[in-house]
């Protein structure tokens, strides 16, 4: 699985989960306000049903002129018996602090129902009834509902994270025949480049060929060999682990790629001019190659008839400047991504850039870029996490 498909897959299983889990949470949640409301109306229930219990009994031993017998085992919950001067006069209420004044009291512990007598019996002018189970209760179901909630994120991301490899399934067959045809075709295609550049070098040693067709064939292969590069790049990149990083002359590469694009220039009636210095920089050399290769082959691409191109390569830092038709300002984020191509019809696949970026991002490169619309624009690449001291 290479990294767009990881992407798409991480991306896919995120919003499955994230959804799901907002939805369970949402239902979750109307079901605690249910559930807390469903109890409260059995807690006062019960509370209420104490009440008239006691009071029940306190009438019967009034009417019988028998002692009260106060039996808390009797109740569900704690009862106080309380008379006018709020002193306690019968009590196995687990927290006695009572507010009188108040019918209902609710605390993060306990809830009170007080209930006053019209007429005190045997001196009782306050029954108050005490419940210490709803608070626990609700402790209880908002812990279980977090479980709940927690065991379904880890059973929906599997079950995501399974759709989306069933669904994927035959896009990623797609893309493994594409990639594969890729492959092959760049394969196929370095063959008859290499073959052109060859023959080329050996009909200018002999001298028996037309100079001007030379020319148009050499710059023709040298196209070809440009798309080679960036279809050599889509199809083996993902695929090469290793990299030999070494000590290399970053200018030797860049004087190479101007000899190179030299011809390409010409044809177009630019001029290239370079200022280099030595740079020494721990790098793999294909991906140096890239860097400048891309760079150099976009300010071909995208600069003016007859127009400049300047490169300089000084205190570890390279500078590729045209005189092209620049680049909106809200184009600047996007002219990095892969397939995004400029308004010049001779400009690419839109993958140069693309390269440029990933490569800057492996080996910590700052790339910076600076433009103005019909004016031009300046591509810099600062090596410093690179660069090794001359």
């Amino acid at each position: 699985m290479n990294r767009d498909e990881k992407s798409a897959l991480f991306r896919f299983v995120t919003i499955y989960t994230l959804s799901s889990v907002i939805l369970i949470a949402i239902i979750a949640y109307l079901y605690y306000e249910k559930e807390i409301d469903r109890q409260k109306h059995l807690c006062q229930n019960d509370l209420q049903m104490g009440v008239i219990r006691v009071e029940a009994k306190l009438l019967k031993a009034k009417l019988n002129h028998q002692p009260f017998l106060f039996e808390p085992d009797d109740f569900k919950g704690g009862v106080g018996l309380f008379d006018d001067a709020h002193n306690i006069v019968h009590s196995s209420l687990r927290y006695p602090q009572v507010d009188f004044k108040a019918m209902m009291t609710k605390n993060p512990n306990y809830i009170h129902f007080v209930h006053t007598l019209e007429h005190p019996l045997l001196g009782i002018r306050y029954i108050v009834t005490e419940d210490t189970s709803m608070p626990i209760s609700k402790e209880k179901l908002l812990t279980l509902i977090m479980i709940v909630i927690f065991i379904s994120l880890l059973f929906v991301a599997f079950i995501g994270y399974l759709l989306s490899k069933i669904l994927l399934k035959p896009v990623k067959e797609k893309m493994q025949h594409l990639d594969k045809f890729i492959k092959d075709s760049a394969h196929e295609i370095n063959t008859p480049i290499a073959t052109l550049l060859m023959s080329v070098s050996a009909l200018k040693k002999k001298g028996s060929a037309d100079a001007k067709i030379l020319k148009h064939i050499t710059i023709s292969s040298k196209q070809i060999s440009d798309v080679y590069n960036s279809l050599s790049h889509l199809a083996f990149d993902d695929v090469r682990l290793q990299r030999q990083i070494e000590a290399i002359d970053f200018k030797l590469i860049v004087q190479k790629s101007i000899d190179f694009y030299s011809q390409l220039a010409d044809s177009r009636e630019m001029t290239i001019h370079s200022n280099l210095e030595k740079t020494v920089l721990m790098i793999d050399k294909n991906d140096a190659q890239k860097l400048i290769n891309n760079l150099l082959s976009n300010a071909v691409k995208y600069n003016r008839i007859g127009k400049e191109i300047e490169i300089t390569l000084y205190g570890n830092v390279l500078t590729v400047t045209d005189q092209g038709i620049g680049i909106e300002r809200e184009d600047k984020e996007a002219i990095l991504k892969r397939y995004h191509r400029g308004n010049n019809p001779q400009g690419g696949f839109g993958i140069g850039l693309d390269i440029v970026n990933s490569i800057s991002k492996r080996y910590h490169i700052i790339l910076s870029i600076e433009s103005h619309k019909g004016l031009g624009s300046r591509f810099s690449l600062d090596f410093a996490a690179i660069a090794l001291k001359t």
